[in-house]
C-alpha cells in the first residue's frame, strides 16, 4: 500500500514541476519582472501545478503515515529521475551522460534502500 502512495505522490509531483515549467515559459517574461507574477498567476498551468503539488504532499503524508522516515524519504530522489526523463522527453532538453550516470546511481541507491 505504502509503495502505491510513493508512486502516487511521485507522479503529482513531477506533474506539478512539468505545469510549473510549461507556466513560466508560457509567462515570457524574466522572473524578477514584476510582470512576471502576474502573468504566472495568470495561468491555468500555475493553478494545476499547485493542485498536483498539493495531491503529492497529500499523498506523501499517508506514506510517512505507513513507513518510517529513513526508508520512505530516499524514494523522493526518484523523483530527479522522472523529472528528468519527463523533461527529456517532453521538453526536449538535453542530458548530458554524467546525468545519466547520476539516474543510473540514483536507482542503484533506491533499489538498496527498498530491500532494507
Amino acid at each position: 500500500m505504502e509503495y502505491a502512495f510513493i508512486i502516487g505522490s511521485l507522479f503529482f509531483v513531477t506533474l506539478g514541476q512539468l505545469l510549473q515549467k510549461l507556466g513560466a515559459n508560457k509567462a515570457g517574461a524574466m522572473p524578477g519582472d514584476t510582470h512576471f507574477i502576474l502573468k504566472v498567476f495568470g495561468l491555468w498551468e500555475t493553478y494545476w501545478a499547485m493542485a498536483s503539488l498539493a495531491i503529492g504532499i497529500v499523498l506523501w503524508l499517508a506514506v510517512l503515515y505507513y513507513m518510517e522516515v529513513s526508508k520512505a524519504f530516499p524514494f523522493l530522489s526518484a523523483g530527479f529521475v522522472l523529472i528528468m526523463l519527463v523533461s527529456h522527453y517532453y521538453l526536449h532538453e538535453t542530458i548530458t551522460p554524467s546525468r545519466w550516470w547520476g539516474v543510473i546511481l540514483i536507482v542503484l541507491g533506491i533499489a538498496l534502500v527498498a530491500q532494507a
